[in-house]
């Protein structure tokens, strides 16, 4: 009972990682689902299961899982020297009128939502590990993976085939896949089960009707992720990444059946080593580039500049989308930034973390396939994990697609099964001499031991804690919801009708972590004129700005929520912010953004201070500027913003625009109305202006 309940788990967990969008919620589903299963082997596993469970994790396998938990732990813990942490956090303390910790992590909430991800595929790969401790149960896990890999590889190429938009236009996307690593990790798997569906029929000598439906069913797998893979337009990094893990795969199962022994080995392993180092020559590499992004081949420029921005100790997991509106160029949306799995890893955790996970990488590859060569029969499982290791490895340098959800759950799930069979329970371990052997015989089982006693019951206290993490993690995640990024803030300049919605975004809107892999952005609700012109705006009917200033204390790089309080508190003429220190802070924050110039204008220029205080005034010359001269479609929002603004905005923008466009201040000077007159808005509806 217990391990169908896993085998569930795990299938649903995968399926819901690459079914659902990966919101808040999805991640939620599976973390809670995958905390009751691990929470169920601490309690309910036998005494044998959990002995052959502490075998397969070392110490240092443990120490390996445990240091990334910890590092992010201390990215989020409070840092009780001054001036040690980010100095955001300074800086937003003295805004908000709040004391607030200081951290090495700029985005709490995102570094807790990086935490949940991380233990979500840590407990899967636990899971994994013990349902595939048993032979028959490995096989079964082995064939669901395939399946899975198998049916994400046809359905991209699917897309690829009717085209990115779907079945029709509007459509959102079935599965949710953006990278490579499914499919790669699909042909890696289904090449060893056509390996071992190969061995078992020179052993049998005979074709059974069980035996050819799996030597098809794998020769398929095969096909469809090998397409897959070649269909993608990515260049040649992710076939020598696919290359990389397959031929593994391909030499662990020649030295097993034809060149087993110490000069066998070597002489294959060196001929694959010439290979792929063949391979990699082709491989196209930007000049004087960090590692990081030294194999990109897409648009990078503003993570160039935040890998040469990041401290020795990150900006805090999971922030990358935090901190790319403050590196990204004017007008650019967030899905035109590609990075790679490596460059955010190495912004948000820090260089010295990157090198670490690639040299961990190397090595379990290693010393996976050193297990892989020690067994008999079943070796595919170590091989499958040390081609799977050293693929992800190159991924990582190429693309961001390793870092998606159903992917790392998928290599999550991969690794468990290879830890599981990377050995035997035997009392002692032979090698033939000979390179056609007979299958594995059984051995005795893991026992309960009084060795093993103390690892027993630390094990179950283990498990049992990570469950505890895990459901802790989602109660603070929807204890405390963030405001989805994206959102029209351009609409508050409207009317009261907007300003609410923006407040209260329906569930559906956005995601709430930010993703910035192309896709995954789905397009805000937009108000509509009819909803807009509903009612008026009157002071004082504003949602509390403390529930924006509370998103803040937690967000202190959102800067369209910087301009939402400044936009709040200068119209209910709160005293309790400082307005031109909200503007600035939103312009630091986000100063390419042009969905936030017209409220930022509109707010900016209505402002007394903005003659008298030099840095907002050039950093309103340069709005102004954006929209006279790069971008003419944002011309009707700085007129509507002149419109609603004080004398002394008016007199900034009069000179500024004499300066560069005569024609257009004319053309401006005379759509100002007469007082009293409602004056329109960006969006066309009239309404009496956020600046009175």
């Amino acid at each position: 009972m217990l391990v169908r309940f896993l085998m569930l788990a795990l299938l649903v967990s995968l399926a819901a990682a690459f079914a659902m969008p990966d919101t808040q919620q999805a991640r939620a589903l599976c973390s809670t689902l995958l905390a009751m299963a691990v929470l169920a082997i601490a309690v309910f596993a036998s005494s044998s299961a959990i002995a052959c469970l502490v075998r397969r994790l070392s110490p240092f396998l443990l120490v390996i899982l445990v240091v990334p938990a910890i590092y992010m732990a201390l990215q989020l813990a409070p840092i009780p020297i001054q001036g040690s942490g980010n100095p955001i956090w300074a800086t937003a303390s003295a805004a908000l009128n709040v004391s607030l910790a200081e951290r090495l992590t700029v985005d709490t909430g995102a570094t807790v939502r990086a935490f949940l991800h991380y233990g979500t595929a840590v407990a899967l790969a636990l899971i994994a590990t013990v349902v595939a401790l048993d032979k028959q149960r490995a096989w079964q896990l082995l064939t669901m993976l395939v399946s899975g890999a198998a049916i994400v590889s046809a359905y991209v190429l699917m897309r690829r085939t009717i085209g990115a938009d779907g079945l029709s236009p509007g459509d959102t996307p079935v599965l949710v896949v953006t990278g490579a690593a499914p499919a790669v990790l699909g042909l890696v798997l289904s090449v060893a089960m056509t390996a071992r569906a190969f061995e078992e029929r020179r052993r049998v000598k005979q074709v059974s009707i069980q035996l050819a439906t799996t030597l098809s069913f794998a020769l398929l797998a095969t096909l469809l992720c090998l397409s897959a893979v070649l269909a993608r337009g990515d260049g040649t990094g992710i076939a020598i990444a696919a290359l990389l893990g397959v031929g593994i795969v391909l030499a662990a199962f020649v030295i097993q059946n034809w060149f087993y022994g110490i000069w066998g080995m070597a002489s294959v392993l060196a001929t694959a080593a010439i290979l792929h180092l063949a391979a990699f020559t082709v491989l196209p590499v930007r000049q004087n580039a960090d590692l990081a992004i030294a194999l990109s081949t897409h648009h990078v420029a503003a993570t160039e500049r935040m890998l040469q921005d990041t401290g020795q100790a990150g900006s805090g997991a999971g922030t990358y989308v935090a901190l790319l509106p403050i590196h990204r160029d004017i007008g650019a949306t967030l899905s035109q930034e590609r990075p790679t799995a490596a460059a955010a890893i190495a912004i948000e955790m820090g260089h010295a973390f990157l090198y670490g996970l690639l040299i961990v990488a190397v090595l379990s590859a290693a010393a996976l396939l050193s297990c892989s060569l020690r067994r008999r029969r079943d070796y595919v499982y170590a091989a499958i994990g040390s081609g799977a290791a050293a693929a992800l490895a190159m991924l990582t340098l190429v693309e961001d697609g390793v870092l998606e959800f159903g992917a790392s759950l998928l290599a999550a799930a991969v690794f468990g099964l290879a830890i599981a069979q990377s050995q035997r329970d035997t009392a002692t371990a032979t090698l033939p001499s000979r390179s056609t052997r007979e299958p594995d015989r059984p051995g005795p089982t893991c026992a309960p031991t009084r060795t093993f006693a103390i690892g027993n019951a630390s094990m179950r206290i283990g498990l049992g804690s990570v469950a505890v993490v895990l459901i802790a993690q989602t109660i603070w995640l929807f204890a405390k919801p963030s405001y989805p990024r994206g959102l029209p803030v351009e609409a508050l300049a409207a009317s009261q009708a907007a300003r609410q919605a923006f407040l209260r975004p329906p569930s559906s809107s956005l995601r709430g972590d930010g993703d910035l892999r192309p896709g995954r952005l789905a397009p805000a609700q937009q108000p509509t004129a009819n909803e807009a012109a509903a009612s008026k705006p009157e002071i004082g009917a504003d949602p509390d700005a403390p529930d924006v200033a509370r998103a803040l204390q937690r967000s202190p790089l959102r800067g369209d929520l910087w301009l939402m309080l400044a936009a709040l508190s200068k119209e209910r003429r709160s005293a309790e912010y400082d307005v031109p220190t909200l503007l600035k802070l939103s312009y630091y924050t986000a100063p390419n953004d042009l969905a936030l110039l017209p409220l930022r204008l509109t707010v900016a220029l209505g402002e007394l201070s903005v003659a008298s205080d030099p840095e907002l005034r050039e950093l309103v010359q340069r709005d102004v500027k954006i929209a006279l001269t790069k971008q003419s479609s944002l011309r009707p929002a700085l007129v509507a913003a002149y419109q609603s603004a004080s004398a002394d905005g008016r007199g900034l923008v009069d000179d500024l625009i004499a300066e560069w466009d005569s024609a257009a201040l004319q053309s401006t000077r005379k759509r100002v109305p007469p007082p009293g007159t409602d004056v329109p808005s960006p969006n066309g509806t009239r309404g009496s202006g956020l600046a009175r």
